[in-house]
């Protein structure tokens, strides 16, 4: 009952279980973990598309249709429970300036299916990592305010903005619905992602990601920026969470092919690079930003001067 009733209103959510029972290569009894805010744990036959058998006792992710009779188990591969930790990159192929998006079904806060490789195809993304949970104002709920800013900014016919959970267990699409709620998320614009444990951690291996479990429900994580090209290839990797949202749109937008501010992507890039090297928030870059500036602008005056020095001293008096 409690599928039939998600269904009518997600189309499908991503589920941990175990096997009980395989009552033939298309159905099995399953028992479910609980899905926050969604669903309670239960045991119940599924259909399994497509078809395949498992040893009784298999832990098993799927995305589960409720909208069939009985409830579909979509994609079930044997999967441990998630667990946060170190990405092993040699578990994934890593995700390089130059590269693709990987290949992963996730799910988005209206309970819709999304390739992460195609379904942003022709336009300019915008992606980064959070949890809903994160207690942190300057980090997650701070990144989801810079996304908040940048939806006002951009053409979704022409930007998409994603955001990927790093906690599964908990980021329901329902969870992720309430999220997206709370910043004014528009869905045409604005997907919050969540999916099966195991490909939350194969993207966690891929885009290089350390997320390490504190407590009950607090992660330390990296944070980065991905802007990716309409044609699929990530163009650009902000290693900060302390981007500023008008210089990540300019880089977008010359991503894109449209005019920005070079200024602007100057700053995005150094105070990302100082950041990145030597540690620090964005004040730090900022004040790197400066000396720099001051520094160069000091030596052009140096220049000059002696420029002009050399043609006084040039003419016989």
């Amino acid at each position: 009952m409690h599928a039939l009733l998600l269904a009518a209103v997600f189309g499908v959510v991503p589920v941990h279980g175990i096997v009980l029972q395989q009552l033939d290569s298309r159905t099995a009894i399953v028992r479910t973990d609980a899905v926050v805010g969604m669903l309670r744990p239960q045991t119940r036959r599924y259909r399994v598309a497509p078809a395949r058998s498992f040893a009784v006792g298999t832990p098993v992710d799927a995305l589960l249709d409720g909208s069939t009779t009985p409830p579909t188990l979509l994609d079930a591969i044997a999967a441990a429970a998630f667990t946060p930790g170190l990405p092993d990159r040699a578990r994934a192929v890593p995700v390089k300036i130059g590269g693709r998006l990987p290949v992963a079904t996730l799910v988005d806060q209206d309970g819709r299916a999304l390739q992460l490789a195609s379904h942003f195809g022709g336009k300019t993304l915008l992606l980064s990592f959070m949890f809903t949970r994160c207690p942190d104002r300057t980090l997650c709920p701070a990144i989801s305010g810079k996304f908040a800013d940048l939806q006002q900014r951009v053409d979704p016919k022409r930007f998409a903005l994603a955001e990927i959970t790093l906690d599964p267990q908990y980021d329901s699409p329902e969870v992720l619905r309430r999220y997206a709620r709370s910043y004014g998320a528009r869905s045409e614009a604005w997907s919050l992602l969540t999916g099966t444990g195991s490909t939350i951690q194969r993207l966690i291996d891929a885009f290089n990601i350390s997320s390490m479990r504190v407590s009950s429900n607090n992660f330390l994580h990296d944070d980065r920026l991905f802007i990716v090209a309409p044609d699929g290839h990530i163009a650009s990797v902000v290693q900060t969470a302390d981007w500023d949202p008008q210089s990540a749109l300019a880089e977008a937008r010359a991503v894109s092919g449209l005019a920005s501010n070079p200024f602007e992507r100057f700053k995005l890039a150094l105070i990302a690079e100082a950041v990145a090297l030597c540690g620090g928030s964005e004040s730090t870059g900022i004040a790197l930003l400066e000396l720099t500036l001051f520094t160069l602008l000091t030596a052009i005056s140096f220049a000059a001067l002696w420029v002009v020095g050399r043609v006084l001293w040039s003419h016989p008096r």
